[in-house]
């Protein structure tokens, strides 16, 4: 009969096991380093596939030296584990960058490793130069995860819901390392200076885990984010002219339809278009189309939207204030486009537009309503001889009419 206190087993069962844990990081670091290098099809290029796949591989490397300590028995294994430590949080940063856009410096993370490791080998295991050896080390990790939150924080694009995360991640561990480095010399090891402890080494070891386990999801979607957002943004962009396209404008009026400010709606139309594409052929015409939207661009009051809506047919949405000034800014469009199209198909071919426009007040307005007004004010437009603008009557707005 076995008299050992049943909860003697409970206790052993649930005490941290240190080398399974540090096997289980090693393992992850590896499966992810072989999966960036030979599986992940967005990292199209050798040295994207490298940095990719270095933090990993670096912090695998570490596992292995710090998990069997036979390879390179003594201070030296511990040291050789050390440095490739935080080779990992420097290539991780260096990944980061790509993932921004930027080229990778190496020469940032192997000098303050170099300077690391140069310390450790005046160190012993106790004593002034062994603390500031592991003070080293928590100011260059933190430095590194600074470098990399710095890296995602300068990105001017907007950030995808991976960058976010990462963003995040790195907030969280930038601060909780930079709260570590002042009280080095009094730490247990691997957080600082003083000899491991169970709670440390576990800690730190979830701690990575979790940073490696994000870091690396986060490198994996972020390429499959960007180009989900590249396909949609093609989705709603006009090929020629780069401007949004029937499916961009129904995606703007529904974000924008409970808007309660004032805009101005205009519809333009160029005139006699394939009177145009017929004496100066399809290519001439394309210019004359992009001539539009350059135009646009240039006159348009900000913030403002434009859509291509048909061959020749355009809308251009921007803040209300006054019909005079509606009717200014339709009038500087007609003759920009008139002086800029006359170089494309020559002086004895007259080349216009014609623009109706109306005027959403308030929120009550539905934008079917707005549109077929502005539609309405266009046609009117035609009729009356083209090259002119017309504002849609409205209860503050009433109708306007001018023309050259």
């Amino acid at each position: 009969m076995n008299n050992a206190d049943p909860r003697h087993h409970s206790q052993l069962f649930m005490t941290p096991d240190t080398p399974t844990l540090l096997s289980c990081i090693t393992v992850i670091c590896l499966l992810f380093g072989s999966y960036f290098i030979f599986s992940e099809p967005s990292h199209n290029t050798r040295e994207r596939r490298f940095w990719y796949a270095s933090p990993f591989l670096a912090g695998g490397i570490s596992g292995i030296f710090f998990t069997v300590p036979s390879i390179l028995p003594g201070l030296w294994g511990l040291r050789i584990g050390a440095i490739f430590m935080l080779l990992a949080y420097g290539a991780g940063w260096q990944a980061i960058r790509i993932t921004i856009g930027h080229r990778p410096k190496a020469a940032r993370i192997l000098i303050p490793c170099a300077v690391s490791l140069s310390l450790s080998a005046l160190a012993g295991i106790i004593g002034s130069v062994h603390i500031l050896s592991s003070f080293c080390r928590a100011l260059v990790i933190t430095g590194f995860n600074a470098c990399a939150l710095y890296e995602l924080q300068k990105k001017t694009t907007e950030k995808t819901h991976a960058e976010n995360i990462l963003w995040n991640l790195l907030i969280v561990y930038t601060v909780l390392n930079a709260l570590i480095v002042p009280f080095v010399p009094w730490l247990p090891a691997p957080f600082g200076a003083k000899g491991t402890t169970i709670w440390s080494v576990t800690a730190y070891n979830f701690m990575t885990i979790i940073e490696v386990t994000v870091v690396a999801l986060a490198l994996i979607a972020i390429p499959r984010e960007r180009l989900a957002a590249l396909h949609h943004k093609l989705t709603l962009q006009d090929p020629l002219t780069g401007a949004g396209n029937r499916r961009a404008l129904k995606e703007w009026v529904t974000i924008n339809y409970i808007n309660k400010k004032p805009i101005v709606l205009l519809v333009l139309d160029i005139d006699h278009f394939k009177s145009i594409n017929d004496a100066c052929g399809h290519a001439t015409g394309d210019k004359v189309i992009i001539a539009v939207k350059s135009v646009c661009e240039q006159i348009l009051p900000k913030p403002s939207s434009f859509f291509r809506i048909g061959g020749e047919e355009f809308i251009a949405v921007f803040p209300y204030t006054t019909v005079h000034d509606a009717l200014t800014t339709g009038h500087k469009i007609r003759q920009e486009f008139t002086k800029r199209s006359t170089n494309f198909v020559g002086q004895n071919i007259e080349v216009t537009l014609s623009i109706g426009g109306a005027i959403r007040l308030s929120s009550g307005t539905p934008w079917l309503t707005l549109l077929d007004s502005a539609d309405a004010a266009l046609y009117t437009a035609k009729r009356e001889g083209r090259n002119r603008i017309i504002i849609a009557p409205d209860s503050e707005a009433p109708l306007t009419a001018e023309a050259c």
